[in-house]
């Protein structure tokens, strides 16, 4: 029991970091500008995007070595990842429209 939350306190604390490089790379490339708003932002996004990561690799059993690498790849990539889950959350809700229209495809 307690190693879940132990390993929930390594996600979230990797995010945070990345996070955080995440958004000094932004500031040094010129991409966003230094404030508290967009380094907030920058954080809620990588852990977000690495607890994501976490309960997809959870979810398929994978080695706890390969679990954080997947968290530390998500939360760097946290824009990538987050838009990537909403593209294909879209494209379900557009099938399940679909399927509950009898497949006429939103035609009135």
């Amino acid at each position: 029991m307690f190693a879940d939350y132990e390993n929930l306190a390594v996600v979230v604390i990797t995010s945070l970091l990345s996070g955080t490089g995440v958004f000094l790379l932004g500031v040094r490339d010129g991409r966003i500008s230094a404030s508290l708003l967009n380094l907030a932002s920058e954080l809620f996004t990588a852990v977000t995007a690495g607890l994501a990561g976490y309960g997809v690799a959870v979810s398929q059993e994978w080695p706890e070595g390969i679990i954080f690498c997947v968290v530390l790849i998500a939360s760097n990539n946290g824009s990538e990842i987050l838009q990537g889950l909403k593209s294909r959350a879209s494209y379900v809700l557009n099938l399940l429209s679909v399927i509950a229209n009898g497949g006429k495809g939103g035609e009135k």
